[in-house]
């Protein structure tokens, strides 16, 4: 068995039984699938495959990768008049 890593800062995720926030939502997202399409127990056996790949690229990358890839990307609802247009690439004065 495997020891579980408890939080120690303010910034870590919540912990939900064993798992942090932001493993629990695609688990519990495949569980919603899963009794939609009738396959519950594929959905969640692929779910908890799921997780353990997030975990791996998770753990292999520095603490807040996935957001900021998401911003480079686009994909972060952000319309503060401090943060700057992630497509913009040349910045003229």
């Amino acid at each position: 068995m495997e020891p579980v890593r408890l939080p120690r800062g303010i910034d870590d995720p919540p912990q939900i039984l064993l798992w942090s926030a932001d493993e629990l939502l695609p688990f519990l997202g495949m569980l919603i699938v899963g009794v939609l399409t009738e396959q519950l127990a594929l959905c969640a056996l692929l779910s908890l495959l799921v997780i353990k790949i997030f975990r791996r690229f998770r753990d292999s990358r520095p603490d807040g990768y996935l957001y900021h890839a998401a911003y480079w990307s686009g994909l972060t609802p952000l319309a503060g008049y401090s943060l700057v247009n992630p497509f913009r690439r040349r910045f003229l004065p």
